[in-house]
């Protein structure tokens, strides 16, 4: 992995921008070369907006204003919901969204559609920072970190004849995706208070959907994982748990390193 400031020839390079309360990193990446890959978090001042931290971001990095191939955005929101492909209406999405979040002051809707899994992702979005991406950034194609994760995991639930439930935790939120030999069971993201919620969360959505303790399986991404006690204490009501290795799961790319977040690297090594 190679410092940004290094990059040459930017107009090669796919540059993705993950926005998160948790702090914001940036990558580039020359889909015809991957070992041309850069990636760089970036702090964010909690006290001040998304929007905010956002113009302070582009006002500080250079780099951020070279022109490239593409630009990707990925929003960690857990404001979201799935609509089956074949049920979504453009203009009905909204009056959707609301139906089953509630109304919050200056966001906008957008939505992914996933040929994948055949559903499509609503979500919301801060209004001031969405401007400020359609000014820098006319082009991009703005994310739910969800709906990479969603995609990935739908091609891989199809390998096998058992269920499969993929877990993803972050330092504030834990995502549950559950599938049938692709076919999506169930999405949601709870916040992550400690080792305990999660195994409620995961352990009670495994009984609503009736999955197996021998038969079906639970997987893990995501760094957090390498606290070994939330890992042992699944295992005690899932025979079949495993903790996603990056590299392994990604061919031994160059870019699957522990600091990339996975969603990003669903993201750009899942061709969404």
């Amino acid at each position: 992995m190679r410092p940004l400031e290094e990059l040459a020839n930017s107009v090669q390079h796919i540059l993705s921008i993950r926005l998160s309360a948790d702090g914001f990193s940036f990558s580039a990446l020359n889909p015809s070369d991957d070992r041309s890959f850069c990636y760089l978090p970036y702090a964010v001042d909690p006290s001040v907006s998304l929007t905010a931290n956002f113009k302070q971001m582009l006002a500080g990095n250079e780099f951020l204003s070279k022109p490239f191939m593409r630009t990707n955005i990925l929003v960690d929101t857990t404001a979201y919901t799935l609509i089956p492909f074949e049920l979504f209406e453009d203009e009905q999405a909204e009056d959707i969204f609301y139906h089953c979040h509630p109304r919050r002051p200056n966001e906008t809707i957008l939505y992914n559609i996933l040929d994948r899994s055949n559903v499509v992702v609503v979500f919301a979005m801060d209004k001031s920072a969405c401007s400020q991406i359609d000014e820098h950034f006319p082009e991009a194609r703005i994310f739910a970190t969800v709906s990479p994760l969603i995609e990935h995991c739908s091609v891989k639930s199809r390998m096998g004849n058992n269920c499969k439930m993929y877990l993803y935790l972050q330092r504030r939120t834990v995502s549950i995706m559950a599938y049938e030999h692709g076919r999506i069971l169930f999405v949601n993201t709870f916040p992550n208070r400690g080792e305990e919620d999660v195994l409620y969360y995961v352990l009670n959505v495994w009984k609503q959907l009736g999955f197996s303790q021998i038969h079906d399986e639970l997987y893990l991404m995501g760094g957090a994982f390498a606290d070994e006690a939330l890992v042992d204490g699944v295992r005690k009501f899932v025979k079949t748990v495993s903790s996603v290795n990056p590299s392994a799961e990604f061919n031994r790319s160059s870019l699957a390193k522990e600091e990339v977040p996975y969603d990003m690297l669903t993201l750009l090594l899942g061709n969404l």
